[in-house]
């Protein structure tokens, strides 16, 4: 059994030193842990001294890899920093105690090496920079502003309460559209099932029958045939489809289109708008606050933005306001950008308050935001009642017509 030398920390913030006995360097962690210890280093010691073991290193699974990193991942990475850096303890410092705490290894893995960057004379944003999968243009920006301010303390916070947000918001969507899914599913899968197993029964009573069909029997008939006889081939046209719109979303000018026209859907473009702006509105603010400058704001707020058809409008408001043109004239020439937030930002301006004006906004819209979803599944649930009643009454009406016609010949 090998000899482990380790260097932790206890809960005063003291470093303790120590060796102990283990298989694996994470029972080392585990026993280091169990007795309140926050292991910082550790490693194999010899006759000839110690050799390092990365206790961070660790290779993801498979469905680790298809999970990635996820929301509580990002949000705990960015309080746990937070934390140390206000309790005073050196950035470099924080993240090798966070390393070994980290349950994604894709995370650890990723913590570790931006900490041998930063240790080898790289600044935090251009370490974070080499994980554009794991951490947003709009977490890169905010850690340029926070290394520029010297407020990167709270600079994690503000990261993890937005992230929270997001999180949040993405549940609450979940939540009430789980039902409707659900309901679409029973529906695709019982029409599948009744134009496979069930028509084709009636379909050969019916064709042999010297009776004439009505309309909806025939279209029936043609799309039941067209489903059995051509199954694999819809299987393989729908997955070629869903493949080509992956690689569409690649292209920059069809990735627009698709944000354009998400803006235009019923319910659910309204609600993309409230979600955007509110985000965009609370980083505004954030930035405004930490005395940048309101070009370099819209430059960096544009980045909380998921939509191409909003980023290249603030971008064209950005180009305007350098040239001169009031903020609130700039966003109005754009009527995709709703009324009430045009309205904040020129009360806000005459003022000289507009980082309040846009707090204001970004709350309204989040309160906004939380009554649409709630009102979502309500709306939603109808409709695919309603198409579900149509699809499973023109199954009926085509089966039961001529089933009808039949039994009126067999009378008479």
């Amino acid at each position: 059994m090998p000899l482990y030398h380790y260097e932790a920390i206890n809960t005063t913030g003291k470093n303790i030193t120590g060796t102990h006995q283990a298989n694996l360097v994470n029972e080392v962690e585990n026993w280091l842990l169990t007795r309140g210890l926050t292991p910082i280093d550790i490693r194999v010691a010899s006759g000839r001294g110690t050799e390092a073991v990365d206790s961070a290193a660790q290779k993801p699974s498979l469905m680790q890899r298809i999970r990635g990193v996820g929301y509580d991942d990002i949000i705990l990475l960015c309080r746990q920093i937070a934390t140390m850096l206000y309790a005073g303890v050196a950035l470099l410092k924080a993240l090798r105690i966070i390393k070994s705490q980290i349950k994604n290894p894709i995370l650890r893995n990723s913590v570790m090496d931006i900490a041998n960057r930063i240790e080898a004379g790289s600044s935090l944003s251009s370490a974070i920079e080499k994980y554009p999968k794991i951490f947003s243009q709009l977490f890169l920006n905010l850690i340029r502003v926070g290394e520029e301010s010297g407020n990167l303390d709270n600079v994690f916070k503000y990261l993890a309460h937005l992230y929270e947000n997001e999180k949040d918001t993405n549940e609450r969507i979940k939540s009430v559209t789980r039902y409707p899914k659900i309901l679409l599913s029973v529906m695709v899968l019982a029409i599948l099932f009744l134009m496979n197993f069930v028509v084709p029964k009636f379909m050969s009573i019916f064709s042999s029958s010297k009776i004439a069909l009505p309309l909806s029997t025939k279209l029936l008939i043609f799309m039941s045939n067209m489903i059995s006889e051509n199954f694999f081939i819809i299987i393989l046209v729908i997955t070629i489809l869903i493949a080509g719109y992956r690689m569409a979303l690649k292209n920059d000018e069809f990735e627009l289109a698709k944000d354009r026209l998400s803006l235009r859907l019923p319910l659910l473009g309204d609600l993309a708008v409230k979600i955007h702006m509110s985000r965009f509105c609370r980083v505004f603010t954030a930035l405004t606050e930490s005395g940048i400058d309101i070009i370099r704001t819209l430059e960096l707020a544009s980045s909380s933005l998921k939509n191409k058809a909003l980023i290249l409008m603030i971008e064209q408001v950005r180009s305007e306001v350098e040239e001169g043109v009031d903020f609130h004239k700039a966003m109005s020439r754009h009527p995709q950008l709703p009324d009430m937030v045009v309205q904040m930002i020129a009360v806000g301006e005459e003022a000289g308050q507009i980082e309040k004006m846009m707090a204001k906004v970004a709350d309204f819209y989040e309160a906004e935001t939380d009554y649409t979803i709630k009102h979502l599944s309500s709306l939603i649930e109808p409709i695919l009642l309603l198409g579900m009643g149509v699809a499973v009454g023109f199954i009926a009406l085509a089966i039961f017509t001529p089933m009808w016609s039949m039994m009126d010949v067999m009378r008479g």
